[in-house]
């Protein structure tokens, strides 16, 4: 049985019309102690390509992180990882890494300031030598070869070190590992989408890293209202700079989304909302001008991004790239914890809630309403 709620179909027998087509990736993973939740602990175990002795042939893969948002940095990570598990290489995030570029990031993971080594844990244990990397190549999408049918993609060359580019991340972007593929085939999810379970595999996390251990402080520091609980309602909205790149929708149509997915069932759903969002406008709106309609939660005391003529990248480089990656990881943690989920999936950082809901918090049967799409299957899921 379908329903509309807002702008998206929502299957009321437990499945969703989200970005997965007609809920597949609910058969996939709602039996949590079976086969399929076990590929994704599986694939956790693969992306930690940990090798206590580097071998005189091993090869690699390094990807440098762009400028992106938090949300595209790991995206793309993904992608570059999926590329170095096909082409049996070892992935290494190169040291300098912008979002880990501050003095926090120095004492941590050798003071290679990655993503990996100051926030998560590393990917690889092992380096390439300095020959290695002298005999490097930059790899471009006519490099790699292979993905059809499912095989692996492979490079066009016997260098060592193998530098990942746009364009060959471009080729690759629309597959999970090869490795996979055989068992993905067999399970309900469409093949179309094979890769977007993919991107929902979590990044590893150390909860002994210092920079994470202090989340129990920051949290009680900054939260703002009662904590996520079972039946509330995450909503994120993606104002500032996005309307650059994809249209951009004003609070009272969150409001109207989050409304119409809480009367879908009153009992499994509360009136209480976690508003995670740059826009401090969208803050106070959720606050104190819905008519008591919601009560919202929200971190407090933390900078956000009024100016939307200026950049996000702009405003991370001011707030403080340590600054905001911590606050950004709280808000992702708190929003997977409620059990609907509101947001426009042309964000990436939407895209990283649906996912990470789905897999680290095992909510792939909770409900997802888009602000736009009223039609799964038309989704642009972008990276």
């Amino acid at each position: 049985m379908l329903a509309a709620v807002g702008s998206v179909l929502v299957d009321l027998s437990g499945t969703v019309a989200g970005p997965s087509g007609g809920g597949v990736e609910v058969a996939a993973f709602k039996d949590r102690d079976g086969t399929s939740y076990g590929l994704l602990q599986e694939s956790g175990q693969v992306a930690r390509q940990l090798v206590a002795v580097c071998p005189a042939n091993q090869e690699y893969l390094i990807h440098s992180v762009g400028p992106n948002g938090i949300g595209g940095a790991i995206h793309v990570t993904g992608v570059a990882l999926l590329l170095a598990l096909d082409t049996e290489r070892l992935f290494i995030e190169a040291p300098g890494t912008f979002l880990a570029s501050g003095p926090e990031c120095s004492t941590v993971g050798g003071g290679k300031h990655t993503m990996d080594s100051c926030f998560f844990l590393p990917f690889a244990g092992c380096e390439p030598t300095v020959e290695q990397l002298k005999g490097g190549v930059h790899a471009t999408a006519v490099m790699v070869a292979g993905g059809e049918g499912g095989k692996a993609w492979r490079f066009n060359t016997d260098a060592a070190v193998v530098f990942s580019s746009h364009d060959a991340l471009i080729k690759v972007r629309a597959n999970a590992p090869q490795r996979f593929q055989a068992r993905l085939s067999g399970s309900p999810l469409q093949p179309s989408k094979h890769y977007y379970w993919w991107r929902a595999q979590p990044p590893p996390n150390d909860p002994t890293n210092p920079n994470r251990a202090n989340r129990p402080n920051r949290l009680r520091r900054t939260l703002s209202g009662p904590p996520p609980s079972r039946g509330c309602i995450s909503i994120h909205v993606r104002h500032g700079d996005k309307g650059i790149e994809a249209e951009v929708f004003d609070n009272a149509r969150y409001d109207k989304v989050a409304a119409g997915l809480r009367a879908l069932d009153p009992v499994r759903f509360s009136d209480r909302v976690f508003v995670s969002t740059e826009d401090p406008d969208t803050v106070e709106y959720f606050a104190n001008q819905t008519g008591g309609r919601w009560r919202a939660s929200f971190t407090a005391g933390v900078p956000r991004k009024p100016d939307r003529s200026r950049t996000n990248l702009q405003y991370m480089a001011e707030i403080g790239y340590y600054e905001e990656m911590l606050n950004s990881l709280l808000n992702l943690e708190l929003a997977l914890e409620c059990w609907g989920f509101v947001g426009s999936i042309y964000s990436n950082w939407v895209r990283l809630i649906d996912e990470l809901r789905s897999t680290l918090r095992c909510k792939a049967d909770a409900v997802f309403a888009d602000i736009r799409y009223a039609n799964p299957h038309e989704m642009d899921t972008n990276w």
